[in-house]
Parts: structure tokens; sequence; C-alpha cells
């Protein structure tokens, strides 16, 4: 994993804070859930990082051949 950041999108890790009832913030990270994927890129396959919004995205797009 290429520290949780998506090949196709760019999207990669946000920051925040964890905020329980006492208000007491500390911070935190928000990761991407990337998983590693062979698709075709430029006519030749290729192991690349997806997320999986990426993923949910290209299922619903046509195949383009």
């Amino acid at each position: 994993m290429s520290a949780g950041r998506c090949d196709i999108c760019e999207r990669k890790p946000m920051y925040g804070n964890n905020v329980p009832f006492s208000q007491h913030r500390t911070r935190r990270r928000f990761v991407l859930n990337v998983q590693r994927r062979r698709i075709e890129v430029n006519g030749s396959p290729k192991n690349v990082n997806v997320c999986t919004r990426c993923l949910r995205t290209m299922s619903k797009l046509p195949k383009v051949r």
C-alpha cells in the first residue's frame, strides 16, 4: 500500500478530531479503504491501488473496448 492513497482519483487520508462527550478533542486520521486491483491502463494490465469509491464508479460505467 502506498500510505492509503488512490492511484485513480489521488485521494489521500484526511485529518480530524475525535470528540467524546467530554469535548476533549484529540487528532485522528480518516484513512481510505484502498484495495489492490489489476486493471487495464492504456491497453496494458497494471496493479494499482484503488479506493472503494472508484471501484464502485468503475462498476457503474460501461466497459470500453
